[in-house]
């Protein structure tokens, strides 16, 4: 697929993380598919490492807080190439109680 053909990607996790949906975007951007990943696959995964321990916490954190966080992070696919991508994150809510989150992942460029 061309660089410019990505769609958008959207998948969503519970507050530990777990992925609870995985749209069909996120399938062809990040090459697993929902069967793999719905109910077995984290979030932290498609972070590179050195984000793990800082930047994903605090976005987290941000989101709950503030009800969004956005920047352009860098992205890991299931065959191990990266991107970049401007992620948007927001609390997933129900019944009052926040219960996750939704992250989508607009495409920006292959490192």
């Amino acid at each position: 697929m061309s660089e410019d053909k990505f769609p958008v990607s959207g998948i969503a996790c519970d507050l530990q993380g777990n992925i609870t949906e995985f749209g069909k975007g996120a399938e062809e951007l990040f090459g697993y598919t929902r069967d793999e990943l719905i109910g077995k696959g984290n979030v932290g995964m498609f972070h590179i490492e050195a984000n793990l321990q800082t930047l994903v916490p605090s976005l987290l954190q941000t989101a709950s807080e503030k009800g969004e966080w956005e920047d352009i992070v860098e992205l890991v696919r299931k065959d191990g190439s990266h991107f970049k991508g401007k992620l948007n994150v927001k609390p997933l809510m129900q019944d009052g109680q926040q219960i996750g989150f939704m992250g989508k992942t607009e495409f920006i460029e292959n490192i």
